[in-house]
């Protein structure tokens, strides 16, 4: 199962690209299998590299100090994972693993910087779009932490969201 450029180009990462760069990435596309179970992509690893789920469902998880692992996220058929670490090298922030058989078709960072060489804009594109997805992300975890602040106890928890907003926005103060 390979990925068609018409169904490249309806993935959120992809949209807007035009058919012969579509199909430049396409051509550069490799597919996977794995079965129930198995490890796509492990945390704290660090392979930069794009991955498009084609068939099947994944989870995503992180480990914590207190407990062994949270699941964060369900992936299915044309979700995309792995981005953060595509753009930026940096170790995976979280784990993937197939809940069942999975096919998926991954995307390296060198054929990117190749279409970067090639074909600037198609890489402006996809590069504008995981930035978009990752921006929806974080939009929707200040929606989810402005939620845990106003619970009713919120107040005893001040400075755990201090940290955090130090953390994630440098420079900002309450």
């Amino acid at each position: 199962m390979n990925m068609l450029i018409n169904d490249l180009t309806t993935l959120q990462i992809f949209q807007g690209i035009n058919n012969e760069d579509a199909d430049l990435i396409c051509q550069s596309l490799k597919t996977s299998h794995f079965t129930a179970g198995q490890s796509i992509l492990n945390e704290g690893e660090c392979i930069q590299t794009l991955w498009i789920i084609l068939r099947g469902e994944c989870i995503v998880s992180r480990s914590s100090e207190a407990s062994e692992s949270h699941v964060l996220a369900t992936l299915k058929a044309g979700d995309v994972f792995g981005e953060m670490s595509f753009v930026r090298t940096a170790p995976h922030s979280a784990s993937i693993k197939s809940i069942g058989d999975v096919t998926a078709c991954c995307y390296d960072r060198n054929d990117f910087l190749n279409l970067l060489k090639e074909r600037p804009e198609a890489a402006w594109r996809v590069t504008s779009n995981i930035a978009a997805v990752l921006a929806e992300r974080l939009r929707r975890m200040d929606t989810w932490v402005c939620d845990l602040v106003d619970r009713p106890n919120a107040m005893e928890h001040r400075d755990e969201w201090q940290s955090f907003r130090s953390a994630v926005y440098t420079n900002w103060t309450f």
